[in-house]
């Protein structure tokens, strides 16, 4: 079952990083170039990849639930295109709500009295937690979630842009 948490998690992430790839080289070399220093704990056991993949998943939620506060002129603005495709953005946000939360579950099991462990049984269970989530229990922490969340938003403006430009 292990295999299949991290199969998902990588998953997630390189769809994020194919589709800035493949919707704008430009951007896409940006992100595969940005500066990460990475989860401030070793990812040696279990454990420790389903703690970091929750919080990585909460951090993806939050910049998701960012973008869904924008109103279409915001959007538009934030993607830089003229024209958009509403119902292409809400059937990506969508998809990537229902990833997420199976993402999260996997990552969820047995993971009692653990960091960032609380158990969702829907999208709205999980949309609240991801708006409340700050990823800061030590400084070292906040500065990863600092920095994950701008690299979530890079990849979701790319998603987005791609679900308005090929719809």
């Amino acid at each position: 079952m292990q295999w299949l948490r991290m199969a998902s998690i990588i998953l997630l992430w390189a769809s994020g990083c194919r589709v800035a790839v493949a919707s704008d080289t430009a951007n896409g070399l940006a992100l595969a170039n940005l500066e990460r220093s990475g989860w401030p704990e070793a990812l040696t056991t279990q454990t420790s990849i389903d703690t970091a993949s929750r919080a990585e998943v909460l951090i993806f939620g939050k910049a998701l639930l960012a973008s869904e506060a924008l109103d279409e002129a915001g959007l538009k603005q934030r993607l830089g295109v003229q024209q958009m495709q509403l119902k292409s953005i809400r059937q990506v946000r969508d998809g990537l709500w229902d990833r997420l939360l199976n993402t999260y579950r996997n990552a969820s099991q047995n993971c009692d009295e653990q960091a960032f462990c609380p158990r969702v049984r829907s999208v709205a269970d999980l949309r609240q937690l991801a708006a409340a989530f700050t990823g800061d229990i030590s400084p070292a922490h906040a500065e990863w979630a600092s920095k994950s969340l701008d690299v979530h938003e890079r990849v979701l403006d790319e998603q987005l842009r791609v679900a308005v430009l090929r719809p």
